[in-house]
């Protein structure tokens, strides 16, 4: 099985890989260098559901909390981000609680 966090934390093919920066994806990586759901026959076969889930998160939480003509989003981590466990996938140690509010643009 290959080590695909090995390959996603390589600072040849990603400046400064422990910090999370989408803006790093605004110009596509090289191929087989980002790879979050495997390639191949090892893929993933709920890839496609979970990039839907991640589209109608996205969708609910821009559409209900950064309306241009209502307020702000302001979205903010509560508690501890202490660190991250694999086995096999990443996920927070503690949970990621976060908060998120409009305000007001008047």
């Amino acid at each position: 099985m290959p080590l695909f966090r090995n390959i996603h934390h390589n600072p040849h093919f990603f400046t400064d890989p422990q910090k999370f920066d989408p803006s790093r994806f605004e110009v596509a990586p090289k191929p087989n260098t980002f790879m979050p759901f495997g390639s191949g026959v090892h893929a993933c076969p709920g890839n496609e559901l979970a990039k839907l889930e991640m589209l109608i998160v996205t969708h609910h939480l821009v559409s209900k909390f950064s309306n241009i003509f209502v307020g702000f989003c302001r979205w903010v981590v509560v508690g501890s981000e202490s660190g991250i466990q694999y086995g096999p996938f990443p996920v927070p140690q503690q949970g990621l609680r976060t908060r998120f509010w409009k305000e007001s643009t008047t």
